[in-house]
Parts: structure tokens; C-alpha cells; sequence
């Protein structure tokens, strides 16, 4: 019997591996999965193949189940021997009983972790794929024709012959009235709301967590990573009924692992991929047009930085970096910067407005206002609850390439509180060695992370950044004007998506340096030396790291002496716009 992929269940699947994992090797046959991410929960049945993209927030320990168990029909005592991979709860009718110490059984263990909603992932990312999005609209309306055929009928017809659970009526009926008491009985006593369920870093809108569930032991996952898993959805009401008794209610930990499914999911994988950079269909036309693109992009954020063409050159070098070398606490690749001499008094929308149009061109993205206040009071770092046994986020649990830009007009004068310095020496930490500390109560755990961090302040930041770029002083009265006439300008849809898929392609082009230009290097390094005292080696790292940038900003794979020259003269030109105290 042939089945179409989103007709699959885990039994087709168990007694069919080989050739169900070589249909999902075709790109085409995975788009006709639905994707989780962008659908009501409600628009799913139990057991349906469905598709999820998310980032690894926690790792639970391995779950035990029966891989094979036997059931034996109390009537007439006929045994059955069925699988219980994929699955929640075995498949037995009421007239039947497992027999627990059957020899056919085959006890395993899956992994079991949390993923959820990418943090941080702008709304044109979540919508960039059309497919997915028609088809999930296939799916919705297929739930609102289904629902109105089941409420029509008074009897529903169930055949009671088949080992099956309750089906799909029970499920749509039981899916919100089992979230309003998840919030009502559990937020009363104080352990569970539906934000310590989620458990997202930040607000994520629409979010969604799953328990995912890997039967694959050569799976080896990281927290923080994102992945696209493709597996078949648990959506049992009766896992709901059990996770809601008393002695379930008085347990922290069970309740915590164990939330009702129609707020989390269970997920189990037939299919894991990293999604480590986004696969570009036309990455050798963006390269090929790469210098017109970095064009558009700085006409746009010179306009946007108050004419400034350096800063802007700055910028974009800034929205290419990425880590390429990583050995104990050097990384180098990654390029964080300090845009100041700004007036806020003036400009008060300036730093919203910069990073509203920074949305439109990453996909991922935080904006973090410090302020006295929330820098006391912020939950920046992960911590470990012992008592309910899991990963609580902060708001630096942030999967690799999320531009994290801090606004830091707002900061004040005052007294910090010991989580404040906490806070602080994490953010220094991770624009420093791009490193996160984790804490597990009795020791910390740093993890390593790749996050651009842009820093807004009138002033030279708080935060020790090795670039600072001085915008000049423009007038900031027509800033509105401009900002309409950016906006103008990006209703170009084809130049806003060459600007995105720009910035992607060519952050993970491989990049080779010349060997040639390494004898000028050094010649121009010591005649910097010799003019400035206070440029140092690691002066130098931060000078490669920046020519390798401006050479992929317009599509060179090699370093060039012209765009070495060119690399150091905006350096110089960078210094000489520092205040005399910070050069």
C-alpha cells in the first residue's frame, strides 16, 4: 500500500524506515509536510507528521519506553506483539492487557529535549517560505471544514473493533478547556504559568515549545542550537487528564516536565537537520551583483546614521561578521561596535528607528534597553532550577547570529546591585569572548555563542567595546523626512530581498587571505605603530578581521592591497574621530 508522506503514521513509518527516510531526502517531499511554527496548535491531529523549526533551550534526561510489547486479548486470549516507538501511550482496546513480563518485550530509552520558537527570528523569516505557508493554510481550512462537519452531527460513529484512542473530536473539544485549566489551577498555586511553561529567553509571539522526543542515538545535540525536526505529533488528551491529577499538581518537577499538550506538544523525531546558515538558491547571483547590493544597503544606512558615510561602512562590516577561528579565548571573525555622538534630546527615536530597519534586513535579532533599573533586574543569564529540575532562560540564551543590539541612552547614574555587576561582567563577557555564563548554582558553565552586539550611546558605551565610531555631527531636525524616504526607498521588495539574502550568502562565504598582501600588512602596522603609541596587537587582529569584512562586503573572497589601503585608511580615520581620552 502506497502512502503519500502526510498521510504517514508511526506504524507505516516503523514497518517502512528505509524507503520512508529516502522519500525525505527530497527536498520537495518535505514541503508538503505542514510546519508547526505557523499554524494554531488546534489545526493538527494526533499522530500527524508535521515539521518544526526551533532552538534547543533544554535537555531532559533519556526517557524510558517499550520499543515492542505484547497485549494479549482478555477474550479470547489471542496475543499481539505492537510498537511503541513514536508514540505516547500504547495502542490497546479496553478488552486487552499488556502482558509486562512477556518476553517479547524490548524496553529502550529515547533523548528527550525542549525546543522553541526561534528567539528573536524577525517576521519576514518567519514567513519567507510561501510553500509552507499555502500549505499550512490547506491545513487550517481542511480543521475549520472538519470541526463544522462534527458539530453538525449529533452521533459520532467510532469503531470500537480497532485498538485506537480517542480521536480528533475529543481532541479539538479538550484542547482549550484543558489550557484554561493549566492557567486557573496551576498559576493559583504558584509553580506554573504559562511563561514558566514557555520559558522563552524573550517574548516570542506566537511562540510554541515542544518536548521532542530522538529515538536516533547518533543525534548529538547542543543547547541554543537550531534545528528542523520532522516527526509525528503527540496531542493526546489523556496525557492532559493524567499531568493534571493532585499528586502530579503537588510536584514541581513533574509538573513541569509533564505540561498539558495543548500548550506543549510532545514531538517525536524521524528526522533532525542543524540549520547552521540558510541555503541561498541564488547565491552565485549575489555574489555576482554583490558591490550593487552593498550599494543600496549604504546609501540606506548612511541616510540612517545622519549622512555618515564611515559609519555606515562600519555598520555593514558590522552585519557580515561572524566567528571564522575560535581557539581558547581568541574568536576572532566576530566585530562589535559602538556607535555614539548621537543627541538623544534631539533624535529621541533615533536608536528604535535604527534597529526597526536593522529588522527588515537580519533574520534574528534582540533589542536590549539598559537602564539602571533593568540592568539590577534583568535575568540575562540562564539558571539551573533544581526544584523543578530544568534550564530557566535569560535573556543571553540566544541561538548563533542573532544581531543583539543594546541601547544604552536611557542609562543613568546609580547605585548597581550584585545581579546588576552579574549582568554586566555577562554582557562585557560575551562582546569580550563571545561566551555566556551559565548558572548551576554550585558552579558556572560558560557556553559558546556567536552574537553580534551593536552598542547605541551618546557617550563611549559602559561596556568596554574595542570600536567606537564617532558619527559626525550632522542636523537631526529632518530625521523624520529621512526616515520616510528610507521607507520609500525599501518598497523596492526585490532590493530589500538582494539586502537580506546579501548579508547571508556572504557571511559564510569561505575566505582566503593573500599572501601577497601580508608583507604590506606588517609595513603599514609598524607605520601605524610609529604614529600612534597606543595601537597595539591586538590592533592588528581587530584590523584583519575588519579587511576581511570590507573585502566580503563587496563579494571578494581574497584580500586585495586596495582593499587592505583602503581598510586602513578608514581606520585612521575612525582614531582621529575619538576624543583625545579615548585613543
Amino acid at each position: 500500500m502506497s502512502f503519500n508522506i502526510i498521510e504517514w503514521t508511526p506504524e507505516h513509518f516503523v514497518k517502512n524506515q528505509s524507503s520512508c527516510k529516502h522519500i525525505l531526502e527530497n527536498s520537495g517531499a518535505l514541503r508538503e509536510i505542514p510546519l508547526l511554527n505557523n499554524a494554531p496548535l488546534h489545526c493538527f491531529k494526533d499522530k500527524q507528521l508535521v515539521r518544526f523549526r526551533g532552538m534547543i533551550q533544554d535537555m531532559y534526561n533519556p526517557e524510558y519506553y517499550f520499543q515492542k510489547y505484547e497485549v494479549k486479548n482478555i477474550q479470547n486470549g489471542y496475543c499481539d506483539v505492537r510498537f511503541g516507538m513514536y508514540t505516547d501511550s500504547v495502542l490497546s482496546s479496553p478488552h486487552e492487557e499488556i502482558i509486562f513480563n512477556s518476553e517479547k518485550n524490548i524496553s529502550s530509552e529515547r533523548q528527550t529535549c525542549i525546543v522553541i520558537s526561534i528567539p528573536g527570528l524577525n517576521n519576514w523569516a518567519k514567513h519567507e517560505d510561501t510553500n509552507i505557508n499555502n500549505l499550512n493554510r490547506d491545513v487550517i481550512n481542511n480543521y475549520n471544514t472538519n470541526k463544522r462537519s462534527l458539530e453538525n452531527n449529533e452521533v459520532e460513529e467510532m469503531d470500537c473493533s480497532e485498538p485506537t484512542r480517542k480521536k480528533e473530536k475529543l481532541l479539538i473539544d479538550e484542547t482549550n478547556e484543558t489550557l484554561n485549566n493549566a492557567k486557573i489551577n496551576k498559576e493559583n498555586n504558584g509553580i506554573l504559568s504559562k511563561e514558566h511553561i514557555l520559558n522563552f529567553p524573550i517574548p516570542i509571539d506566537n511562540g510554541k515549545a515542544c518536548i521532542v522526543k530522538i529515538y536516533d542515538e547518533t543525534i548529538h545535540l547542543k543547547l541554543n542550537q537550531v534545528v528542523d525536526i520532522i516527526g509525528f505529533i503527540s496531542l493526546d488528551p489523556i496525557l492532559s487528564v493524567i499531568n493534571n491529577s493532585e499528586e502530579m499538581m503537588e510536584d514541581a518537577e513533574m509538573n513541569t516536565h509533564n505540561p498539558p499538550v495543548s500548550l506543549v506538544p510532545r514531538l517525536h523525531a524521524i528526522q533532525i537537520t542543524e540549520l547552521t546558515k540558510h541555503e541561498i538558491e541564488n547565491a552565485p547571483l549575489i555574489m555576482s551583483k554583490a558591490q550593487a547590493i552593498r550599494g543600496h544597503l549604504h546609501i540606506i544606512l548612511s541616510q540612517l546614521l545622519f549622512g555618515d558615510q564611515l559609519a555606515a561602512d562600519y555598520l555593514i562590516c558590522h552585519l557580515l561578521s561572524s566567528i571564522y577561528m575560535r581557539k581558547d579565548y581568541l574568536c576572532l571573525g566576530t566585530y562589535p561596535l559602538n556607535i555614539t555622538n548621537f543627541s538623544v534630546t534631539k533624535c529621541k527615536t533615533f536608536p528604535k528607528k535604527l534597529y526597526d530597519f536593522l529588522t527588515l534586513f537580519v533574520k534574528k535579532s534582540h533589542l536590549l534597553e539598559v537602564t539602571l533599573e533593568n540592568l539590577n533586574d534583568m535575568a540575562l543569564i540562564p539558571k539551573k532550577d533544581y526544584e523543578c529540575n530544568r534550564l530557566t532562560s535569560g535573556i543571553l540564551q540566544l541561538s548563533a547570529n542573532t544581531h543583539l543590539v543594546i541601547d544604552e541612552t536611557g542609562l543613568t547614574s546609580g547605585q548597581v546591585s550584585q545581579a546588576g555587576r552579574q549582568n554586566y561582567d555577562a554582557i562585557m563577557n560575551l562582546i569580550t569572548f563571545q561566551k555566556v555564563p551559565y548558572d548551576f548554582k554550585f558552579y558556572t558553565v560558560e557556553y559558546d555563542t556567536d552574537i553580534p552586539v551593536l552598542i547605541l550611546s551618546e557617550a563611549k558605551s559602559f561596556i568596554p567595546c574595542p570600536t567606537q565610531v564617532v558619527l559626525k555631527e550632522e542636523s537631526e531636525n529632518l530625521y523624520l523626512q529621512v526616515i520616510e524616504i528610507v521607507n520609500q526607498y525599501l518598497k523596492d521588495q526585490n532590493r530589500l530581498t538582494d539586502i537580506r539574502h546579501y548579508l547571508e550568502v556572504l557571511r559564510h562565504i569561505e575566505f582566503e587571505f593573500n599572501e601577497d598582501v601580508t608583507n604590506v600588512i606588517q609595513d603599514d602596522f609598524v607605520q601605524m605603530r610609529q604614529t600612534n603609541r597606543n595601537i597595539t596587537g591586538e590592533n592588528l587582529h581587530s584590523l584583519i578581521v575588519l579587511a576581511r569584512l570590507m573585502s566580503l562586503s563587496y563579494g571578494q573572497n581574497r584580500l586585495t592591497i586596495d582593499c587592505w589601503k583602503k581598510t586602513v585608511a578608514m581606520e585612521l580615520e575612525r582614531i582621529n574621530r575619538l576624543p583625545q581620552r579615548n585613543k
